[in-house]
């Protein structure tokens, strides 16, 4: 059977981006839409009806994938921490009631780990463990196809999870989750406190490691083994054939892959380390993750 074409729509925090995909994960078409300031439901909700309806006539179904937290059960999306002026927007009955497809959404964690599964360089492995490297750290894992979802879509908050108990203070509110100490946030944050330096972005901190810059390799060494502790941990959990990283940060993965990979490998169960596979993953679009959910509710 054919599974056509899927529309997957990428919520971020400055634009929307909607495109058109075949099966084998080539985008056809798309349209990108900048989300103002000053956003209320209704605002976005036409900005976001107007991006897909162009795509609407030739796609099956529609995907779509935003941060959390998200019920996906509903289609709400609760709130956002970019797009303030959001609140339990019913994002999946509006679209549906729309363009009469079938809507499936996911957080982009998640929609990261399933286009990455499907589509990514790992996409051989029976299951996989993804973790997004950015802003934050999303998690998400896909076991034959199947995205595990958790209560609502708030599984694999493996960002969230503890690396130094009474640690610094994460954006959620507690101290000490790996995302304070591996993650855009966490690096310009922990600088900034040993420093009193502001830095803008990820490319400034990781321009620092390259210039040999002490302060920030010890940052970047602390935090690589924090992620690697975390990734371990879920590793004894959910006993993956591939770990993948993927996000923006892989850009650098030059500069912490190495010292990640062996610290993970060096503390799991040695008989894992046969099958595990551990990478950079192949960064596909957020758009492509948020397809992937067509294709998987056709496959499943």
């Amino acid at each position: 059977m054919s599974l056509g074409k899927a529309i997957g729509v990428d919520i971020g925090g400055g634009s929307i981006r909607a495109s058109l995909f075949d099966e084998s994960g080539k985008e056809l078409n798309s349209k990108l839409s900048p989300t103002p300031e000053d956003l209320n439901n209704d605002k976005f909700l036409k900005i976001l009806k107007d991006t897909i309806r162009p795509l609407a006539s030739e796609g099956q179904g529609i995907g779509v994938g935003s941060p959390g937290p998200l019920d996906n059960e509903n289609g709400l999306l609760l709130s956002s921490a970019n797009m303030k002026g959001l609140k339990n927007l019913p994002l999946k009955e509006e679209l549906k009631k729309e363009f009469s497809l079938p809507v499936w959404y996911e957080n982009d964690a998640n929609c990261a780990a399933l286009g990455e599964a499907y589509f990514g360089l790992y996409k051989d492995t029976e299951s996989q463990l993804i973790l997004t490297l950015g802003t934050g750290v999303g998690g998400g894992f896909v076991q034959r196809g199947v995205l595990f979802s958790g209560y609502l879509g708030n599984g694999i908050e493996i960002g969230h999870t503890t690396s130094v108990i009474g640690g610094a203070i994460c954006g959620c509110g507690v101290r000490g989750c790996v995302e304070s100490y591996f993650s855009t946030r966490g690096f310009l944050r922990r600088y900034s406190e040993k420093t009193n330096t502001h830095l803008n972005n990820a490319e400034e901190f990781f321009q620092l490691v390259r210039n040999k810059d002490q302060i920030a390799e010890e940052i970047l060494h602390f935090g690589t083994l924090a992620l690697a502790h975390a990734v371990r941990g879920a590793v004894h959990l959910l006993n993956p054939e591939a770990v993948v990283f993927v996000g923006g940060i892989t850009k650098s993965y030059d500069l912490f892959g190495k010292t990640l990979e062996s610290e993970i490998r060096s503390t799991i169960f040695p008989v894992l380390n046969d099958r595990l596979k551990i990478g950079a993953g192949g960064n596909l679009s957020g758009a492509l993750g948020a397809a992937s959910l067509v294709f998987s509710k056709e496959k499943v």
